[in-house]
């Protein structure tokens, strides 16, 4: 039986058109936002990811993909499907670390999708079972830079660093360019900072961030 998992609630849309008939279970995560601990997906893990959305544990836990990913061994292939940026590569990561903390034996295979929120995929590959726990507890926890050995997570993981600093050049870009109205800025920044996989939400929150700077 395969798990296909998909990067969020478009690319889950749009998979479940192409595969009408598959288990597709979207991750809804934001992992390059807040602390992150182990185990994944453990009380305090939930209660650091609900905090990092300013939101009650319930609430998290209502869109989490925990659930399903806690009946994981059921499954003897998962077929993972994120675009290269640094939003999904830091959710791919967390992910195939979870997997591992949980002894995941079955098939693991990622594939590259177009950065439009479609399931078009640019390219299929197979991935190892272990080693993220290592990356994640690294990029993730600790906030150290580690390489993973696939050249898509390694490209775009080097974007969180400069992600989580406080001034850091997402937050500059909107202070050089604040006489912009709010939705053209918006605009410009999602364009510019396409790498990190900047969502219409976070571009206001770092507009807000250096208003209060």
């Amino acid at each position: 039986m395969t798990l296909h998992i998909a990067s969020g609630e478009c690319a889950a849309d749009s998979l479940r058109k192409i595969l009408p008939d598959a288990k597709i279970l979207p991750f809804n995560e934001a992992m390059c936002e807040g602390e992150s601990c182990t185990p994944i997906y453990g009380d305090r893990f939930c209660e650091l990811r609900a905090a990092a959305y300013g939101i009650s544990v319930p609430a998290y836990l209502q869109k989490s993909p925990r659930d399903v990913l806690q009946t994981i061994n059921k499954y003897d292939r998962i077929e993972l499907y994120f675009d290269g940026d640094m939003f999904c590569a830091a959710n791919a990561v967390t992910l195939l670390a979870y997997l591992e903390q949980e002894k995941y034996g079955g098939v693991l295979r990622f594939n590259l999708l177009k950065q439009d929120g479609s399931a078009d995929v640019l390219e299929s590959f197979p991935l190892p079972p272990d080693g993220w726990l290592a990356a994640y507890e690294s990029i993730m926890v600790k906030n150290k830079p580690m390489e993973t050995g696939v050249a898509v997570f390694d490209c775009a993981l080097p974007l969180l660093s400069e992600y989580r600093q406080d001034d850091n050049e997402i937050v500059r870009f909107a202070r050089e360019h604040s006489g912009m109205n709010e939705r053209d800025l918006i605009g410009a920044m999602l364009k510019r900072f396409q790498d990190y996989g900047l969502s219409d939400i976070a571009a206001k929150r770092f507009i807000l961030k250096q208003q209060k700077q």
